[in-house]
């Protein structure tokens, strides 16, 4: 009885936190395809998103450094922007010294791969936002490496979840609430899973035939 008593409190907690944990997601968002999909950094992260609309069936177009003036605008209904900087390809930089080598944004010294600065894949970013406004294009926002995608070269597009229509993070990716306190100030919903496995789901939800 003793033992009933003492975890009695704990287990009442742990229901009640699980049922607020299910409660602060929002609805998600009934969209259509074809779905445009790229990496905000040119993450490899993508690759997941990609993977799971191919499984479903979905029509998309997949380009990790696509240009804005090379999307079919008038056909595409959804962009999934996948948030994040690799840290395993030095695309994102913020320039280079003398000997050529990239300058990373923490400071370390790497070689380019897609010889891509972080201020013209913020460019990219922004004006692929901009077209996908100007046409009525629902922007998801995804977070999907966790805190291994919070790196210095991740943090200046990270902050592009606050033009979405809707967010979608890995919950440790969220533990310090980053995405939270970005999200709410401008009423964008922000979806937590914990895994990224339940991606899956959460497209086969979102993506209408």
């Amino acid at each position: 009885m003793r033992k009933l008593f003492r975890w009695g409190p704990l287990l009442c907690a742990a229901l009640l936190q699980s049922g607020v944990a299910a409660a602060e997601n929002p609805p998600i968002p009934k969209l259509g395809a074809p779905v445009l999909i790229t990496g905000f950094g040119q993450c490899i992260d993508a690759n997941l998103a990609k993977i799971f609309a191919h499984r479903l069936k979905i029509e998309y177009e997949y380009g990790l450094d696509i240009k804005p003036e090379d999307v079919d605008w008038n056909s595409c209904r959804t962009l999934f922007a996948v948030l994040g900087c690799s840290n395993s390809v030095c695309c994102c930089s913020l320039g280079s010294d003398a000997t050529g080598a990239v300058v990373t944004r923490d400071g370390r010294i790497g070689h380019v791969v897609a010889g891509m600065s972080i201020l013209d894949e913020c460019e990219r970013c922004r004006r692929i936002v901009e077209e996908a406004k100007k046409h009525n294009v629902s922007v998801v926002a995804m977070h999907l490496g966790g805190m291994a995608r919070r790196y210095k070269n991740s943090e200046p597009f990270l902050p592009f979840a606050g033009d979405a229509d809707y967010v979608i993070v890995r919950a440790d990716g969220n533990a310090d609430g980053y995405f939270t306190a970005l999200c709410a100030p401008k009423d964008v919903p922000l979806y937590t899973m914990q895994k990224g496995t339940e991606l899956k789901q959460i497209i086969q939800t979102m993506i209408q035939p």
